[in-house]
Parts: C-alpha cells; sequence; structure tokens
C-alpha cells in the first residue's frame, strides 16, 4: 500500500496554511512556483465545510493508466510526474476521480507542469502540509497508522457489543 494523506474536514479551518507549505516545499524544485503560486493540494470550501483536496496516490491510478507518453508513474513512494515528458494533453485530470490534478504550463517552458500531491518526496520530514497544519486536520496514513487505526476501531467495536 502505499502512503497517502487524510483531511478531516471537521478540524480544517481554511486557513490555507497547507498550500502555501506546499508551494515553498517545492519552489526549491522549481522556481516558476513561487511566482506562480501553484500549490499541489487545493482548500475547497462548500458552505461551512473545508477541505484539502490532493491526489490520493491510488493503487491503480487511473491518471497513470491514461497518460499516452508515461509522465505519470507509480513510484515507490507515490504517483509520480516526469514534467520532462508531459505533453499538456489533460488526460490525467480528466482521469483523476478526486480532481487532484492540475496541469500548468508556463511561457518560459517548452513543457507542461503535473502538479499533483507527491507526499513532498524531496522531504525528509515528509508533506509539508501535514507538518504546518494548525489543527491537525491533515495526517500522513502509512501502514502502520491504518493498522493502529484499524485495532483502535475494533477495540471501539468491541466496547459497544458488551
Amino acid at each position: 500500500m502505499k502512503a497517502f494523506i487524510v483531511a478531516d474536514e471537521a478540524r480544517c479551518i481554511a486557513c490555507r496554511t497547507c498550500e502555501v507549505a506546499c508551494v515553498q516545499a517545492h519552489s526549491a524544485e522549481d522556481a516558476r512556483q513561487l511566482t506562480a503560486f501553484s500549490p499541489r493540494l487545493k482548500v475547497q470550501r462548500r458552505g461551512e465545510i473545508s477541505v484539502p483536496v490532493m491526489c490520493h496516490q491510488c493503487e491503480r491510478a487511473s491518471c497513470v493508466e491514461v497518460c499516452p507518453v508515461g509522465a505519470l508513474t507509480i513510484g515507490k513512494r507515490a504517483v509520480e510526474s516526469d514534467d520532462a515528458r508531459c505533453i499538456g494533453c489533460l488526460r490525467c485530470v480528466i482521469a483523476c476521480p478526486f480532481g487532484a490534478i492540475s496541469v500548468e504550463s508556463y511561457p518560459d517552458a517548452e513543457d507542461a507542469t503535473v502538479l499533483k500531491c507527491d507526499l513532498c518526496g524531496h522531504r525528509e520530514e515528509g508533506p509539508a502540509c501535514v507538518s504546518v497544519c494548525p489543527t491537525q486536520a491533515l495526517q500522513l496514513m502509512t501502514d502502520a497508522e491504518l493498522q493502529r487505526y484499524r485495532r483502535g476501531r475494533i477495540a471501539k467495536s468491541a466496547i459497544r457489543q458488551r
């Protein structure tokens, strides 16, 4: 199983700190991001509810399956993008069931940039959005974390059964 980030909409206050952290974390690898402010996650707001939307790191990622040039691949930790291969066809954007991918084109570049959460694979500390969230609405889910969550749910269920 790939790791992924879970967002708790009950805790999200739509401060967009996660978006800023995302842009800052990726600006070192791509200076264009500082001028365009293109986070790899977007805080969506519907009425009273706000929730960050990002790549779910699908096991069978439809975005990878539809990419005609192999710009998206399933890596060890996350679904990865190769901007040098991206032709900007937007098939990945259409295929994503979560609306978590966008493609940016910059005037000074020949290639397009696929913007999707990559779990900040270049950061030892893990995803920047998770570490800066003031309400801890974002949580990185790994195999170990899912097992802990599962044991907690089983324990709660057992207590209710009595």
